[in-house]
């Protein structure tokens, strides 16, 4: 299920690897009042990652990974992120369910995008606009600007303030929405094998060679 998932999806989860890919320690700092926040968040962000994967020659795949995973438990907000993709099913579920939920699904995002670090070639992003929606959070519109010249792609990080400080709660791709695919992903497991099915789906994930 997932490792079709993964292979029809190469492209997307690149774009997100790309932009997303090393630890910056005062980013998940930036607070929400400083004005141009939003986009000074992504943009040095992203400009890091691109270092890191500059590097890959002199850093093992296990390093860029470790990074990878604090960089997520810094810049996004994970708590918001696994209960959205887990849906109706989070209410549904026991204690140890939950437990053993929480326990691989930041395992299961580090190891699914930090797989397509190695496909970086060089490209290059830029932002394009912030704008603030109705609900108050800020969507950061920026492009990756291809190699060969073609039409860029379209990324869009939706961008919260949790008591203050700037997190990532999304990221949509060409308008595809990382956690909706997810979302969807993760339902139509737990609807054939149950919620632990779909631990043991995540799990398994996890000791497949990258």
């Amino acid at each position: 299920m997932f490792g079709t998932f993964t292979r029809r999806s190469a492209t997307t989860l690149l774009v997100v690897a790309f932009m997303f890919a090393a630890v910056v320690p005062s980013m998940s700092k930036v607070r929400a009042e400083d004005g141009a926040d939003a986009s000074a968040f992504i943009t040095r962000l992203g400009s890091k990652a691109v270092e890191i994967m500059k590097s890959k020659g002199s850093t093992t795949f296990e390093q860029r990974e470790a990074e990878f995973r604090a960089l997520l438990e810094e810049g996004f907000h994970l708590k918001t992120i696994s209960r959205f993709v887990i849906g109706k099913y989070w209410k549904e579920a026991t204690d140890e369910q939950k437990a053993a939920y929480d326990a691989v699904f930041v395992d299961f995002i580090t190891r699914v995008y930090a797989a397509r670090f190695d496909s970086y070639s060089g490209e290059t992003f830029n932002v394009v606009q912030t704008v603030k929606d109705s609900s108050g959070d800020e969507w950061v519109r920026t492009k990756i600007n291809r190699l060969d010249g073609g039409q860029p792609i379209a990324v869009n990080y939706r961008v919260r303030p949790f008591d203050g400080v700037l997190k990532v709660v999304d990221v949509v791709v060409e308008g595809i929405s990382m956690l909706n695919t997810h979302r969807v992903e993760f339902a139509s497991v737990v609807n054939k094998r149950g919620f632990d099915g779909l631990v043991a789906e995540l799990k398994a994930r996890l000791d497949q060679p990258v």
